[in-house]
């Protein structure tokens, strides 16, 4: 359950959660069909009250509040899942199996999956109304630039060998003058577009209404920039830009083996081919993928010619970023992460490259690799902010495009801002309203029984899961509860546990080691082998999720150390800037449920590798 904005694992687990991009997902279980609720207990922080999630083979489907404050349904791999939750966030989850027929299965997963594309249009759809906020302000300011993205990997340096090479192939392919005929003619439609009433281009938001598609015809920017971004290219090819080289890297890596430059070469003849077969289809809007095809043809042709791999820096220009007075808490950690990054790209060109061929799709998850090894190596050796984001990287850095063709009065363009800022804040204001968070009616476990609801009908329900389950006439909203109701209520076939990392790091000890000993020694933060103390976890003493009758006089002493750090913090509060006090009175917090023999604070573990066995 979530009771607040949804929080990213701090960097080191950041950092390896996101190899799960690259990893390849093993299968866990068999190919039988089944649905799996998986109830995640408490910990700290934003799942105090637990969480609960489904799984369709290797895929989870959960729900979670972002900072945009949109409830959203998010689909992952388990691997992700239970690293995030089992390993960093050290809980354990209990999961109850259904066992249910294809067809069954197959309705209940297209039904959360357009769910979840419909948010997705929303959220798009947000983005292009944003676009014309963002274009509209563009056009008021005497500069006279429109950001183009991906225009901003180029540099006006006329004379690069790599782009007059592919405009000479241009040519050829497309017919002596194609480049000035096609500019001539985006040229006049954009002279022409005042005239022609594009200045005036709208579209209402569509309305926000379960389970209906938000088709939406797109306003100004849909329009225009389309054609900005062709032009783009025909002035990078025109004038032979290079690419500029702060916007590039090169790999840590060693030189190109005969076997690597064949498959970039090929890859970079695949990319060509794309260009000239995207710039054919004169009625698309090609733009921006040949300015992306373009970027990374050139980086290939570098990386062909000097021997050695270079990447487009893919990071977005607005994206969170780890300081240095963060990251240096855990420097040992981020050391470990970007040791562990580098071997990950390592073994990525060594090993896959050696069996696939180098496609397009195999060349996005090195570059993606290969940035953020790179980031990360190169925040430690400089001592500087290390940029971070989840998404997957995409080289869409802008630049500013200078153009030419008539406007309005600026009058006419402040109302259509005007206009396009409020259609903006409605619709925005509508999704949050839409997919809001509840703690009691709309939070990650109601929103599951809710939306089976939407997909099967009452019969369906009944035949394929058992009886029905509502969360808002019962205590089936809080999800331990709910994994409770449904292990009484559904077609239960089985019921399994994924251990916590510390609870399954102690059963191995515990085959190995003297039972009490171990247990001495594991079950305070002071001893313990397992549990390092970490930038995330306030301070406290012992654990007590794996004891019930120690758990109040546990919860005595945890007490006290809040207190007592809570009260040293007062003094220390002009030195720290109150650093002590909150973490001591947190830890206080969270020890009042041990002394009714509640568990909630387990401590975290941003430091554990993404590896953790399952349980069956």
């Amino acid at each position: 359950m979530r009771s607040s904005v949804y929080k990213r694992p701090f960097l080191k687990g950041r950092l390896l959660l996101l190899l799960f991009l690259f990893l390849p997902y093993s299968t866990i279980y068999s190919q039988e069909t089944y649905l799996d609720f998986i109830y995640v207990d408490a910990n700290i922080g934003q799942s105090s009250g637990g969480h609960s999630a489904l799984r369709f083979d290797d895929t989870v489907i959960h729900f979670q509040y972002y900072p945009d404050e949109i409830f959203r349904v998010v689909r992952e791999s388990y691997e992700r899942f239970s690293y995030s939750y089992n390993t960093y966030s050290n809980r354990t989850s209990k999961i109850a199996r259904v066992g249910i027929s294809e067809k069954d299965l197959d309705k209940i997963r297209t039904g959360f999956e357009k769910l979840a594309l419909i948010q997705f249009k929303h959220l798009k759809n947000l983005e292009s109304i944003r676009a014309d906020v963002q274009f509209l302000k563009e056009l008021q300011q005497p500069e006279k630039n429109i950001r183009i993205r991906t225009f901003g990997y180029f540099k006006k340096e006329e004379g690069s060998k790599s782009t007059v090479s592919l405009r000479e192939e241009l040519n050829s392919t497309l017919g002596k003058g194609w480049l000035g005929k096609l500019r001539t003619q985006i040229k006049a439609e954009l002279n022409s577009a005042f005239s022609g009433g594009k200045f005036a281009i709208f579209s209402e938001a569509p309305p926000v209404q379960n389970g209906i598609y938000p088709f939406y015809k797109e306003g100004i920017s849909s329009w225009f920039l389309p054609r900005l971004e062709k032009l783009s290219v025909l002035e990078i090819l025109d004038s032979g830009y290079s690419l500029d080289s702060e916007t590039i890297f090169l790999s840590s890596g060693k030189f190109l083996n005969e076997e690597e430059r064949s498959k970039l070469i090929s890859l970079r003849d695949s990319i060509k081919l794309s260009i000239i077969e995207l710039i054919k289809e004169e009625n698309s809007n090609w733009g921006h993928s040949v300015l992306v095809n373009l970027a990374r043809y050139l980086v290939l042709e570098k990386s062909i010619e000097e021997g050695r791999l270079y990447f487009l820096v893919t990071f977005p220009e607005s994206v969170s970023q780890i300081t240095p007075t963060t990251w240096s808490k855990d420097k040992k950690g981020v050391e470990a992460s970007s040791t562990l990054l580098l071997e990950a790209s390592k073994t990525f060109r060594e090993e896959r490259l050696k069996t696939e061929n180098l496609n397009e799709e195999n060349y996005l998850i090195w570059e993606d690799l290969e940035n953020r090894d790179w980031e990360l190596r190169t925040g430690l050796s400089r001592g500087i902010s290390i940029r971070n984001t989840f998404d997957k990287l995409s080289p869409d850095l802008s630049g500013n495009f200078v153009f030419s063709f008539p406007t309005p009065e600026q009058e006419f363009i402040s109302k259509r801002l005007l206009l396009s800022e409020k259609e903006e804040e409605t619709y925005y204001e509508n999704l949050k309203h839409f997919y809001t968070f509840k703690l009691i009616t709309k939070n990650c476990t109601s929103e599951i029984f809710d939306s089976l609801e939407f997909i099967l009908n009452q019969k369906e329900y009944e035949t394929v899961l058992g009886k029905r389950i509502d969360p808002h006439s019962s205590l089936t909203f809080i999800p331990f509860i709910a994994y409770d109701s449904i292990t009484e209520k559904w077609n239960i076939k089985e019921e399994t546990l994924e251990l916590s990392h510390r609870k399954f790091a102690l059963e191995k000890l515990y085959k190995s080691n003297p039972k009490w000993k171990t247990y001495l020694k594991e079950s305070n933060v002071f001893s313990s082998s397992i549990y390092q103390p970490n930038p995330d976890d306030s301070s406290f003493v012992f654990f007590t999720d794996d004891t019930i009758l120690l758990r109040p006089v546990y919860g005595i002493v945890n007490l006290g150390w809040g207190i007592g750090n809570f009260t040293l913090g007062i003094f220390t509060s002009p030195f720290d800037k109150g650093k002590r006090a909150k973490d001591g009175l947190q830890s206080a917090l969270f020890s009042l449920p041990e002394l009714l023999f509640f568990n909630i604070r387990k401590g975290t573990f941003p430091n554990a590798k993404p590896e953790h066995p399952k349980e069956n």
